[in-house]
């Protein structure tokens, strides 16, 4: 059993322990903790640690001598309700400032602090549903509870700060589908350009969270119509629902999803939210019709995303062609750390993903006469691994319609390096076709630092977010990663492609990733980074091209 595995197995014998009331708890520890347990004196509590051990132990602030027990004998699991946590400490902890309510429910509520679980708590309870478990802060290790027999059939809401989040939530919420609704609280848009850095973790799992409902508004009243529309019966959801009382003018419910609507236009236009859901509607206090707005709106978008997975199911896996394949394999193993935009598109061409059609020149006529055999109209690149910005220093001439313009075009370039990167090696100049107008995208690949590797996207229209998925992906978890990258482009046209297209140049990344390493916690990948900027989607066969790319791998000398 390795390490993590054992860490793992103590977790979950101190969650049956504190279900089944065998915790020890210290007799100053108040109203933060609810449940069955035995209530000790200090000194009785140090000296039952000490001579007997325990799986859980709540306390408020352990004295010197309790300390010195928890270090001899460190419990699963320690539970400090008072301001600060002890140091040195081998036990996992949940604190400071620790609650925790044992009841005998199915629903576990999370909050990143008192005040919160209590705004949750109160919210659940007044709609209904019967909590199992409740506790703040949100500790990182919570998925291993989460996904603990005892807990089987439980659902889970709340919200989780971002310093608790890692790639082990997002394994987790891919794992619970739609039982759950946790919100992710604070997280920044992720570093996809330095690879493992700890903000790739944070959003992986955010986005996980998200993944059906997308982003949820941090309002107790909202988790709670969200957890109480699982129950709904179906054909009363936002698809099928009907107005009730909507069409009296001076209806109040009706005013005020009005104002609603005229407040929030973007999502009060979307198709479904012209009238309140019944069911969200007559739920929750006074400000239910604030909360069922927002509802609705996760409701909406995740009735769609269950019809996109419904749409998938059945969908094979991407063909990659084995010969494309093998000379990707020779270019990566005989590049260095960084690949070219040439070697890189290369190791794309291997796994079937569309990009230009192009060949390196080392002199102008050659340039000219790739270009013919390409067609017109072509764009000219340096190639050095020395140049990123290199529009800048006028590495890079577009629009070009004649073999004229291309030896001109390649005379221009080498002299703009020369004068103003001199010390650039340049390995010659790119000539590559030009792509029509379409719906551009950033997309790529980047290793966490769990050793695991993410997927990312973001369409470059506008202020779009990041999104990112944890590696591998299946046709369904595609689609709605697909859609999640498109999701907020606003007056899309109606001939950009559909979203089956991007996903399948998701699904072959994905592939890309997992042939040259293992995705997964124990195995870390061969790949570093793998940027495609930008992909533009574009009408035709070919659905989108790859502009521009660069991969980075790991160097040789690291056992490669």
């Amino acid at each position: 059993m390795t390490a993590a595995d054992r860490s793992v197995s103590s977790t979950r014998s101190a969650l049956r322990a504190l279900l089944a009331g065998e915790a020890l708890v210290g007799e100053d520890v108040g109203a933060a903790f609810a449940g069955a347990g035995e209530v000790l004196g200090e000194a009785a509590l140090a000296r039952r640690v000490r001579e007997q051990g325990a799986a859980v132990v709540v306390a408020r602030e352990p004295s010197p001598t309790l300390l010195r027990a928890l270090r001899e004998r460190p419990p699963g699991l320690l539970v400090i309700t008072g301001p600060e946590l002890p140091v040195g400490l081998a036990s996992r902890t949940l604190g400071p400032a620790a609650q925790l309510v044992i009841e005998a429910g199915e629903l576990v509520i999370v909050g990143p602090d008192a005040a919160a679980l209590a705004g949750l708590r109160a919210a659940f309870l007044a709609a209904g549903a019967k909590p199992r478990l409740s506790l703040c802060p949100a500790p990182a290790w919570l998925p291993e509870w989460l996904a603990a027999p005892e807990l089987a059939g439980c659902r889970t809401a709340g919200m989780v700060p971002a310093a608790s989040l890692h790639a082990g939530w997002a394994r987790w919420a891919s794992a619970a589908g739609a039982r759950q609704v946790v919100v992710p609280l604070g997280v920044e848009a992720p570093r996809v350009d330095q690879p493992r850095h700890a903000s790739l973790g944070q959003a992986a799992a955010a986005h996980a969270l998200e993944r059906l409902t997308g982003p949820v508004f941090p309002s107790p009243g909202v988790l709670a119509l969200l957890v109480d529309a699982e129950s709904m019966s179906p054909g009363t959801g936002p698809k099928g629902h009907v107005s009730e009382g909507m069409s009296e003018e001076a209806s109040p419910a009706a005013a005020l999803w009005r104002q609603a609507r005229r407040a929030l236009p973007l999502q009060g236009d979307e198709h479904g939210m012209e009238a309140p859901h019944p069911g969200l509607r007559l739920r929750g206090p006074a400000n239910a019709t604030t909360d069922a707005f927002l509802a609705q709106r996760a409701l909406l978008r995740r009735e769609r995303a269950e019809a996109l997975v419904r749409a998938a199911e059945g969908e094979a896996a991407p063909s990659i062609d084995p010969a494309a394949l093998a000379r990707a394999e020779e270019v990566l193993r005989s590049a260095g750390q960084a690949l070219s935009e040439h070697e890189s598109k290369v190791v794309l061409r291997g796994f079937g993903i569309e990009v230009t059609r192009q060949a390196v020149a080392s002199s102008a006529s050659g340039a000219a006469q790739f270009a013919e055999q390409i067609g017109f109209p072509v764009v000219l690149k340096a190639v050095s691994p020395d140049l990123r910005r290199k529009q800048e220093l006028g590495a890079v001439v577009l629009d070009l319609t004649t073999s004229a313009a291309v030896r001109r075009a390649y005379a221009t370039i080498v002299s703009n390096v020369e004068e103003r990167a001199p010390t650039a090696h340049l390995d010659g100049v790119l000539v590559a076709e030009q792509i029509g107008e379409g719906l551009e995208i950033h997309c790529g690949a980047v290793a966490l630092q769990s050793g695991e590797t993410a997927l990312f996207g973001r369409a470059l229209a506008g202020h779009q977010e990041v999104v990112l998925r944890l590696s591998p992906l299946d046709p369904a978890e595609a689609m709605l990663f697909a859609q999640a990258i498109v999701a907020g482009v606003p007056l899309r046209r109606k001939d950009d492609p559909g979203l089956r297209e991007l996903a399948g140049l998701l699904l072959r990344l994905d592939a890309l990733v997992r042939h040259f390493g293992a995705a997964s916690a124990d195995s870390e990948g061969r790949l570093e980074l793998v940027d495609l900027s930008p992909v533009r989607l574009c009408a035709g066969p070919r659905g989108y091209v790859t502009l521009d790319a660069r991969i980075v791998q790991r160097a040789h000398l690291e056992g490669l």
